[in-house]
């Protein structure tokens, strides 16, 4: 299976918990499927499902591009499987979380006039070292895909994904399950951000949200720093 960095994090835990490969790749399907495809011809892989934040599902692997047809046909299946056992499609979703967890998303933009304020923000983030908390909330891992690129989870810290110095994008991870992504829109004067709260399995969803509601304040405003940016709220 195969997502972009910017979608649920929750298709990758389930890779982890029931042992089947997972890659993250950079935004939009040409990169999905593209790696998809590599996976099936040149490592044996068989794809079984894509898919994008952004709404666009890939199923199987016969196009390996987003396909509204198909995705349909595979819903119906699981849906038929679902109401055949007596359930329903929102009971079969919460057993997933009940077993992986509840994974909540608040994501969303600032508009912006000058694009440089978008080079400022991350250069002031990597200033003196990327940060080891921010907030009081510990951070755990940090990807740069800026100019020159950075990855803490990598031994030699160079990303695998590509880096770009015209469209940056940083992913930092907490210990407490948060992960949060910033990046300018690459069509429209857009700071995008992208925040998720992995909760552990038995803890109800509204505890979750509060938790991301809190985080998300704190995260934005002090990575931001959205009124000395000049950053507008949509």
């Amino acid at each position: 299976m195969c997502a972009s960095i910017v979608s649920s994090h929750m298709i990758g835990a389930i890779a982890k918990s029931e042992g089947f490969r997972f890659e993250a790749t950079l935004t939009g399907f040409k990169w999905i499927g593209t790696r998809a495809a590599e996976l099936d011809r040149d490592e044996g892989y068989r794809s079984i499902f894509c898919y994008e934040e952004a709404i666009g599902f890939c199923c199987g692997g016969v196009i390996f591009d987003k396909d509204g047809i198909s995705a349909m046909a595979v819903f119906a299946q699981l849906a038929c499987n679902v109401y055949s056992r007596g359930l329903t499609l929102a009971s079969h979703l919460q057993t997933l979380y009940d077993k992986y967890g509840e994974f909540v998303s608040n994501n969303g933009y600032y508009i912006y006039e000058d694009k440089m304020v978008v080079f400022e923000i991350f250069d002031r983030i990597r200033r003196n070292g990327y940060p080891r908390a921010v907030g009081g909330y510990d951070v755990e891992f940090i990807r740069d895909l800026g100019d020159p690129g950075y990855d803490s989870g990598q031994p030699d810290n160079r990303p695998v994904l590509p880096t770009s110095a015209s469209s940056p994008m940083m992913t930092i991870s907490f210990k407490n399950g948060c992960v949060a992504q910033l990046r300018p829109s690459g069509t429209e004067p857009k700071f995008k951000y992208y925040l998720e709260m992995r909760g552990r399995p038995g803890v109800p969803r509204r505890e979750v949200e509060a938790d991301l509601l809190l985080m998300s304040d704190i995260i934005l405003e002090e990575l931001l720093k959205p009124s000395q940016s000049g950053l507008v709220k949509v």
